[in-house]
């Protein structure tokens, strides 16, 4: 059965329901996808350690200055480019991504720490020592004037290598959707 993942709830355990209803944040009535910046619905800032990871529910989103055809076979190349494999492929949807990734240190040729704020320890950003694990799924919606909207929702957490604890929530600082977005829009990858 084939269904979008960005407009599907996944189950949740209780404790996370309570949890988010104890959020004052409500979710937008329009699945999840909204302009501005990518933002958490838990109240959670990036660098908190939770047992739960949080369920974001804002994407970033831009405009880029050509049909949803040209910009989808663009799109696919960006995350290729970036060495995103993709295990998120919705072409009815124009939606594809991963959200099951894990990296350390870099992506695309760019520090983590230069993407997502997970905090800092005593060896410098825990984006650029911890293992992250994140979610990076984009979707195209054509607009009235031949124009295509790119929304890209970013999550991740991070948790230290050498031991087990809760994973740390990391917030996006808007670089790999604005980075995914430009190269979709057809400007050369910057590594």
């Amino acid at each position: 059965m084939s269904h979008s993942v960005l407009r599907t709830t996944r189950p949740w355990p209780i404790a996370g329901i309570l949890f988010l209803f104890g959020c004052a944040s409500a979710t937008p009535a329009n699945g999840g996808w909204s302009s501005g910046p990518s933002v958490q619905v838990s109240g959670a800032q990036g660098g908190d350690r939770m047992n739960t990871p949080p369920e974001f529910k804002i994407a970033q989103q831009s405009t880029v200055q050509m049909p949803i055809a040209d910009a989808w076979v663009r799109l696919s190349k960006a995350y290729s480019d970036l060495g995103i494999p993709l295990t998120t492929l919705q072409p009815s949807l124009h939606e594809l991504g991963n959200m099951g990734m894990r990296r350390s240190h870099s992506l695309g040729n760019q520090r983590l720490s230069s993407m997502l704020e997970c905090g800092a320890s005593g060896d410098g950003a825990n984006a650029d020592s911890y293992l992250i694990s994140m979610s990076v799924v984009s979707q195209l919606t054509a607009t009235a004037d031949s124009t295509t909207e790119v929304a890209t929702l970013v999550q991740a957490t991070a948790a230290p290598m050498a031991f087990s604890t809760a994973p740390i929530v990391c917030s996006t600082k808007g670089v790999l959707e604005a980075r995914i977005s430009s190269m979709a829009s057809g400007a050369a990858a910057k590594n």
